[in-house]
């Protein structure tokens, strides 16, 4: 059965809070800019018994005419995925020259941010100021390392934001996919290593959402793999099915499995952003 989940944008007045909710662009400036925000809770699991859980939030200013895509990219906080069903090289992925104009980013200062779940205390993220190292990024960003059982899986999510003069406060929910544990891996034996042998690993898993995507990183080699597709039927198992072609594997790595869940932000005073749920485990292999 997919699991349900949610986004939602809940004003502040319902939850007793003051201030007003105010636009990206501030009056009187002499070009048009816009906000994107992107929050991202990382889970990896490296060994069956560890397992470390962050927290990370940006509001990143930039020029109206720079796409959200970009913004992400001059912060470092974008990724990149092959299509689905496809495996791609991921050493060259930001490489090679580029004609586009290079945004110049204001990572703003939005007051707190604090992560709730499950109705349990709330995790406050670190505010920490980036130098203006190269003139193209400066400004906020909010970051924070936690006990893995502050971060489930599964579980459903509050973000709360405090906001500032420039940026009012605003509350997103969202719905955490499942723990990648649930990720079955064909050869990997109980002690977390993999023995691959065949045409190639045949990774599994129940379809929770046809959004949700699993995607496979192949180290040394460098390449991810995209082994979902949009409304993955299962198949007689009542499982959905992707393959990492025995090829892409070299005597001896890791592959580390996904599950990446991503849904819109929508709040007055934040031009487009995302929350993005990405949950790993890294699995010993050996051919």
């Amino acid at each position: 059965m997919r699991a349900p989940y949610v986004l939602l944008t809940i004003a502040p007045a319902a939850l007793g809070c003051t201030g007003n909710v105010s636009g990206s662009t501030a009056g009187g400036d002499a070009e048009a800019s816009a906000t994107h925000a992107v929050m991202i809770v990382e889970r990896t699991v490296e060994a069956p018994d560890s397992v470390h859980a962050q927290a990370s939030a940006r509001f990143v200013r930039v020029a109206a005419w720079s796409s959200m895509s970009e913004a992400f990219r001059a912060i470092g906080a974008a990724l990149d995925l092959p299509d689905p069903g496809t495996c791609a090289s991921q050493r060259y992925a930001s490489g090679g020259a580029s004609t586009a104009a290079v945004p110049v980013v204001e990572l703003s200062d939005v007051g707190t941010v604090a992560i709730e779940v499950a109705g349990s205390a709330a995790t406050r993220l670190v505010p920490r100021q980036l130098p203006d190292v190269t003139d193209v990024v400066t400004g906020v960003v909010y970051a924070r390392a936690a006990e893995a059982t502050l971060l489930p899986a599964a579980s459903l999510y509050m973000f709360h934001v405090g906001g500032t003069t420039g940026l009012g406060a605003f509350d997103i929910a969202a719905m955490a996919p499942g723990d990648p544990s649930d990720v079955r891996v064909t050869g990997e034996d109980p002690t977390g290593t993999l023995v691959a042998r065949g045409g190639g690993v045949d990774v599994s898993w129940v379809p929770d959402s046809a959004d949700d995507v699993i995607y496979a990183d192949v180290q040394p080699a460098g390449v991810r793999c995209v082994l979902s597709n949009p409304g993955d039927q299962t198949a007689g198992d009542g499982l959905a099915h992707g393959n990492v072609s025995m090829s892409l594997l070299d005597d001896a790595g890791t592959l580390v499995v996904h599950r990446l869940r991503q849904e819109p932000i929508v709040a007055r005073g934040v031009d487009d952003g995302e929350v993005r749920f990405d949950f790993s485990r890294s699995i010993a292999y050996v051919r």
